[in-house]
């Protein structure tokens, strides 16, 4: 190493935070925030479902509480009424996430443009609100059996709020925040890609048990105490950047166009973003709203899972390709180019979504984690190096882009 690079690396070295135990808080906020807003989307496409059986005097083929209609026999009239219901219900679901989708686009590079002047913690508070809202709102709206679309109100206040987008992307710009460029920034992106696997595979894991025996109602509640405890913890929270300001009127415009500026703006890597921004929305683009689209998939025939299985088998499928997969990553790393892990993983990608759309029973379901180990390989590539050649003052304005993972 040159002289130049040693220097330009010791000064580097010397720009982190001191590291203090409390920083430790980040992967218990990412997993706490995770594990709510996985259990709501979980939750959201099954009470709907519940529901709308419900409006139409439609019981249960099993009669159990809160289990949904599934009729595999195609000649049946319950096997008709069962699809109008999965009609209705997924038109619920187009309605609600749009509304959700366009203030998200918007909110998410203003909130992370934020976090570069506020700070990472004060920006944390806003997807964690929007999160507390949308439990509130579903736990009153079940309560006094609104409409269901009524609940869309819930999903834009959450997209005003940034979303899940807002909360990876103050996690993405900790971790750069934390740790130097090179292979440490790699590995930490590693580590936040796992932590946020335990977080998806505990929110999964639970939901069909929190469905179970606390219903639709009191699961909401529990998830409204998740965002107070995370208000909680928030609080305690070490800075990660060295100063903080006011965020003014004047300057809104200002952070939108520092969001967008890598993509627009003339520069030696404007190009560099550009391309790997195409790469990462196609690679993302098959996971935006799968959690919802899957339980709706495995609640019908030929599966007819229930909220039990669902949960268990996504919670298997999260730890198997949010942490082993992830975990996998840095002996692969070692004896191959990163060019090379991007395809391969992209390769798996590929045969997972391809099985999942061909399975006809349970056995080939469960072989579709197995397939898709390495279908995170990719995005973690991409932040990793996205985040590389991004200044440190502006990580919080490069991440929002490159958040949408879920």
């Amino acid at each position: 190493m040159s002289k130049e690079n040693e220097d330009e690396a010791k000064q580097e070295e010397e720009q982190l935070p001191k590291f203090r135990i409390r920083h430790f808080l980040m992967p218990v906020i990412i997993i706490l925030m995770t594990f709510g807003n996985v259990v709501m989307s979980t939750a959201e496409t099954q009470f709907a479902y519940y529901a709308v059986q419900k409006e139409n005097n439609i019981s249960s083929v099993l009669s159990a509480p809160r289990q949904s209609l599934c009729e595999a026999n195609k000649s049946s009239p319950l096997f008709k009424q069962q699809q109008k219901i999965q009609s209705i219900t997924a038109n619920w679901n187009a309605y609600c996430h749009l509304s959700q989708s366009v203030p998200v686009l918007l909110m998410s590079l203003m909130v992370g443009s934020w976090s570069d002047v506020i700070g990472r913690r004060a920006a944390l508070f806003i997807p964690t609100f929007g999160l507390m809202f949308k439990s509130a709102f579903f736990a009153i709206g079940i309560k006094l059996e609104w409409n269901i679309y009524t609940f869309v109100i819930a999903f834009f206040v959450d997209g005003l709020c940034g979303m899940w987008i807002s909360l990876l992307a103050s996690a993405y710009s900790f971790t750069a925040d934390m740790t130097n460029y090179g292979k440490s920034r790699l590995f930490g992106v590693v580590f936040v890609e796992i932590t946020l696997g335990v977080g998806v595979a505990l929110g999964i894991f639970t939901s069909g048990y929190i469905i179970k025996f606390l219903g639709f109602l009191y699961g909401s509640v529990l998830m409204v105490g998740v965002g107070v405890l995370l208000c909680f913890l928030i609080s305690f929270l070490p800075e990660s950047i060295r100063s903080t300001n006011k965020i003014t009127t004047t300057t809104q415009c200002e952070f939108l166009k520092n969001a967008v500026s890598f993509y627009i703006k003339e520069s030696p890597l404007r190009n560099k973003y550009i391309l790997l921004a195409v790469v990462f929305s196609l690679q993302a683009l098959p996971n935006i709203g799968r959690i919802n689209v899957y339980s709706l998939y495995v609640m019908n025939s030929p599966f007819c899972w229930n909220s039990v299985l669902i949960g268990l088998f996504g919670g298997g499928r999260s730890v198997a390709q949010m942490v082993v997969g992830a975990a996998l990553l840095r002996p692969l790393y070692k004896c191959m180019s990163k060019d090379a892990i991007v395809v391969v993983g992209s390769l798996s990608a590929i045969g997972y979504y391809v099985l999942t759309a061909l399975a006809t029973n349970d056995i080939m379901l469960f072989m579709t984690p197995v397939v898709g180990l390495l279908l995170n390989y990719p995005v973690i590539v991409i932040r990793s190096e996205m985040s590389q050649i991004t200044a440190r003052e502006r990580q919080g304005n490069k991440y929002p882009p490159v958040s949408v993972d879920m």
